[in-house]
């Protein structure tokens, strides 16, 4: 028995201006936040000891 494949919803017109209006500001947001320092985080320096002390390379 097939399955019936669905439609993949698009965007038309004012709907996709608004669409890639947000996006463009979404991702203009990200770039302006300050980016965190992840080797300062515990957890980090955790991981980091555990794959020293293994036979793992990275």
């Amino acid at each position: 028995m097939a399955l019936a494949i669905k439609a993949i919803p698009t965007l038309y017109g004012d709907a996709a201006r608004r669409f890639h209006e947000m996006a463009d500001e979404t991702e203009r947001k990200y770039d302006q936040c300050p980016k965190r320092d992840i080797t300062a985080d515990p957890r980090y320096r955790a991981m980091r000891r555990i794959l020293e002390r293994s036979a793992i390379t990275y």
